[in-house]
């Protein structure tokens, strides 16, 4: 959805990405083969994932994410985020790798062109920690509980302004929403929903 976004209206579009911890510990994992998983997987990820021409599976590991995102952020940091997250979301949802494995990670980021030595040294000291706390913050702050989840608005540097006039768009929803809605923002209309921010 955001190549989409990106491809349609380049330089007048920013991303800023921000970890989001769907179920830290001790919250527990589901259970696979439960009927919720099979239901909602089967009645709404992979229709949408078709729909797009993702080649998706059901995961069998259930894993938590910490480590993952805390790659990301490393990635994020080199430059090289985009190509490192196709690589992982193509390693968990093509491959069911475990993407919580130290080894898994270092092999994705060799072929996101990263310093694998430097993301296992990262990860191990359990660098990012801070970064995904704050970020964990913010999203309870603004009222988001899941993912996928975007805020469409304006750029400023008052993050309680942009909060407040952002369009939010939640959910694995029809790529045509997120380009509508930035086009709004592009074309000054503003959004035509509201998060009521806790900041």
């Amino acid at each position: 959805m955001l190549e989409a976004a990106s491809r349609r209206f380049g330089a007048d579009l920013e991303i800023r990405w921000h970890a989001f911890e769907l179920r830290p510990e001790p919250a527990p994992l589901p259970d696979p083969d439960s009927d919720y998983i099979s239901e909602h997987w089967e009645n709404r990820v992979l229709p949408m994932a078709a729909e797009r021409g993702l080649a998706m599976r059901i995961p069998r590991k259930q894993i938590r994410s910490r480590r993952a995102l805390q790659a990301a952020v490393f990635a994020q940091e080199q430059g090289q985020f985009p190509e490192f997250d196709r690589l992982v979301f193509r390693a968990r949802f093509e491959d069911d790798a475990d993407i919580s494995d130290r080894d898994v990670l270092t092999r994705l980021a060799v072929a996101a062109g990263l310093d694998a030595d430097a993301m296992a040294y990262a990860l191990k000291s359990n660098a990012y920690a801070e970064r995904l706390a704050e970020d964990g913050a913010l999203a309870q702050a603004i009222g988001i509980n899941g993912v996928p989840a975007a805020l469409v608005g304006a750029a400023t540097d008052d993050l309680a302004e942009f909060v407040s006039n952002a369009e939010p768009v939640v959910g694995a929803v029809p790529e045509q929403w997120m380009l509508d809605a930035i086009d709004r923002v592009l074309r000054g209309d503003g959004g035509r929903l509201r998060l009521r921010p806790r900041l």
